[in-house]
């Protein structure tokens, strides 16, 4: 029986090195698992501001047709803004701000004419493509809007946004 004693005689549980080499080892798998802060807030500026574009077009839409006179807004670096000169009014409550606190680091750019223009009966007149992104991250938005309902497509741009825009890159995100 003396052999029996000494194997429960052994120390039980694990020893502190043991515990902290664990520890360290999760930590590491936690911060490879987790997106850096900065990444995550650039993805949900970008998809805030394209779907503030979305509801300026929609704005501007529904203006037009409850007012019955046509009306027009302008793209801007910071959103929707009313059209400087021109024939037509700007679209009440069509002027939608890019970001809630100014554009901040979003870039736009776009092959829109100077003001896109809305019929008495909410149909868009003018057409485009619109690409929205970050300069320090690597996934750029697109809205494509087609006529006459407004937008026809969304999605993420796969060509270079400080090039030549086509509406072909716009493709439907991957999510």
């Amino acid at each position: 029986m003396p052999s029996d004693q000494r194997r429960g005689e052994g120390p039980n549980g694990f020893s502190l090195v043991e515990c902290l080499v664990v520890v360290a080892l999760l930590g590491i798998l936690v911060t490879l698992a987790i997106p850096s802060s900065s990444a995550v807030r650039r993805r949900l500026e970008l998809d805030s501001g394209l779907r503030r574009l979305r509801v300026g077009l929609d704005r501007g839409r529904m203006a037009a047709e409850r007012d019955r006179q046509p009306c027009a807004l302008m793209l801007s670096a910071t959103g929707w803004i009313a059209p400087h000169g021109g024939d037509l009014p700007a679209c009440r409550w069509g002027v939608t701000a890019l970001a809630e606190t100014g554009a901040g680091d979003l870039e736009l750019r776009s092959n829109l004419p100077d003001a896109v223009r809305f019929s008495t009966n909410g149909f868009v007149l003018d057409g485009g493509l619109v690409v929205l992104f970050h300069l320090s991250h690597g996934q750029a938005l697109c809205l494509v809007i087609g006529l006459p309902l407004g937008i026809s497509r969304s999605g993420v741009y796969r060509g270079d946004p400080g090039g030549s825009l086509s509406s072909s890159l716009c493709l439907p995100s991957d999510v």
